[in-house]
Protein backbone atom coordinates (compact mmCIF):
# COMPACT_ATOMS: atom_id res chain seq x y z
CA UNK A 1 0.00 0.00 0.00
CA UNK A 2 1.06 3.57 -0.51
CA UNK A 3 0.61 6.75 1.59
CA UNK A 4 1.16 10.38 0.93
CA UNK A 5 2.77 12.47 3.31
CA UNK A 6 0.37 14.97 4.24
CA UNK A 7 1.73 16.72 7.77
CA UNK A 8 6.01 16.83 8.14
CA UNK A 9 7.83 14.74 10.36
CA UNK A 10 10.80 15.83 11.84
CA UNK A 11 11.02 14.05 15.46
CA UNK A 12 13.23 10.78 14.37
CA UNK A 13 15.32 10.05 17.33
CA UNK A 14 19.08 11.19 16.46
CA UNK A 15 20.18 7.49 17.85
CA UNK A 16 17.51 5.06 17.72
CA UNK A 17 17.31 2.05 19.86
CA UNK A 18 18.04 -1.19 18.55
CA UNK A 19 17.39 -4.68 20.29
CA UNK A 20 17.96 -8.10 19.45
CA UNK A 21 15.87 -11.25 20.00
CA UNK A 22 17.01 -12.24 23.84
CA UNK A 23 18.13 -9.30 25.22
CA UNK A 24 16.43 -7.82 28.55
CA UNK A 25 15.60 -4.43 29.26
CA UNK A 26 14.23 -2.63 32.01
CA UNK A 27 10.53 -1.20 31.16
CA UNK A 28 10.50 2.36 32.29
CA UNK A 29 6.99 3.47 30.95
CA UNK A 30 4.01 2.08 29.05
CA UNK A 31 2.41 4.56 26.75
CA UNK A 32 -1.21 5.46 27.34
CA UNK A 33 -3.72 2.51 25.99
CA UNK A 34 -6.66 4.91 25.28
CA UNK A 35 -3.86 7.61 23.34
CA UNK A 36 -2.87 7.87 19.87
CA UNK A 37 0.17 5.24 20.56
CA UNK A 38 -1.19 2.59 22.46
CA UNK A 39 1.03 -0.67 23.05
CA UNK A 40 4.27 0.68 22.79
CA UNK A 41 6.68 0.51 25.63
CA UNK A 42 9.57 3.02 26.77
CA UNK A 43 12.99 0.33 27.25
CA UNK A 44 16.00 1.26 28.78
CA UNK A 45 19.16 -0.98 28.10
CA UNK A 46 22.93 -0.96 28.93
CA UNK A 47 23.93 2.63 26.72
CA UNK A 48 19.82 2.90 25.03
CA UNK A 49 16.27 3.95 25.20
CA UNK A 50 13.53 4.32 23.36
CA UNK A 51 10.03 3.36 22.65
CA UNK A 52 9.65 -0.61 21.56
CA UNK A 53 5.78 -2.55 20.15
CA UNK A 54 4.39 -4.33 23.26
CA UNK A 55 3.67 -7.27 20.83
CA UNK A 56 7.48 -8.19 20.81
CA UNK A 57 8.36 -7.97 24.40
CA UNK A 58 7.36 -10.33 26.95
CA UNK A 59 7.25 -8.25 30.60
CA UNK A 60 7.56 -9.93 33.46
CA UNK A 61 7.59 -7.11 36.88
CA UNK A 62 9.53 -4.18 35.53
CA UNK A 63 11.59 -6.59 33.60
CA UNK A 64 11.49 -7.41 29.86
CA UNK A 65 12.70 -10.07 27.16
CA UNK A 66 12.55 -9.11 23.65
CA UNK A 67 11.31 -12.00 21.25
CA UNK A 68 12.48 -10.29 17.79
CA UNK A 69 14.96 -8.33 16.29
CA UNK A 70 13.73 -4.60 16.24
CA UNK A 71 15.16 -1.10 15.38
CA UNK A 72 13.40 2.43 15.90
CA UNK A 73 14.72 3.75 12.76
CA UNK A 74 11.88 6.61 11.96
CA UNK A 75 11.90 8.51 8.53
CA UNK A 76 11.55 12.34 8.62
CA UNK A 77 8.79 13.33 6.18
CA UNK A 78 8.24 15.91 4.20
CA UNK A 79 4.72 17.07 2.63
CA UNK A 80 4.23 15.38 -0.67
CA UNK A 81 6.54 12.49 -0.15
CA UNK A 82 5.60 9.02 -1.02
CA UNK A 83 6.01 6.00 1.41
CA UNK A 84 5.68 2.23 -0.07
CA UNK A 85 4.30 0.50 3.78
CA UNK A 86 5.98 -2.85 3.95
CA UNK A 87 3.70 -3.47 7.45
CA UNK A 88 1.84 -1.68 10.10
CA UNK A 89 2.04 -2.08 13.58
CA UNK A 90 0.76 0.32 16.48
CA UNK A 91 -0.54 3.58 14.32
CA UNK A 92 2.95 3.45 12.36
CA UNK A 93 4.33 1.94 9.15
CA UNK A 94 7.58 0.37 8.34
CA UNK A 95 8.04 1.77 4.91
CA UNK A 96 10.55 3.23 1.86
CA UNK A 97 10.67 6.10 0.18
CA UNK A 98 9.51 5.84 -3.42
CA UNK A 99 12.20 6.90 -5.30
CA UNK A 100 14.23 8.02 -3.23
CA UNK A 101 16.14 4.99 -1.02
CA UNK A 102 15.82 1.59 -0.47
CA UNK A 103 16.28 2.29 3.63
CA UNK A 104 13.18 0.95 5.65
CA UNK A 105 11.96 3.08 8.63
CA UNK A 106 8.99 3.94 10.29
CA UNK A 107 6.54 6.60 9.41
CA UNK A 108 3.22 7.88 11.87
CA UNK A 109 -0.52 7.45 10.16
CA UNK A 110 -1.58 10.56 11.57
CA UNK A 111 0.77 12.07 9.17
CA UNK A 112 0.14 9.94 6.13
CA UNK A 113 -3.53 9.44 3.46
CA UNK A 114 -3.88 6.51 1.62
CA UNK A 115 -3.49 7.03 -2.19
Amino acid sequence: MEYKVVKDYQDAPESPIRIVKGERLQLVEESNPEGDWANWILCRGENKEGWVPKQILVIENNEVTVLEDYVANEHNLTVGEILVQEHELNGWIWSKKLGNSEELAWAPLNHLRAV
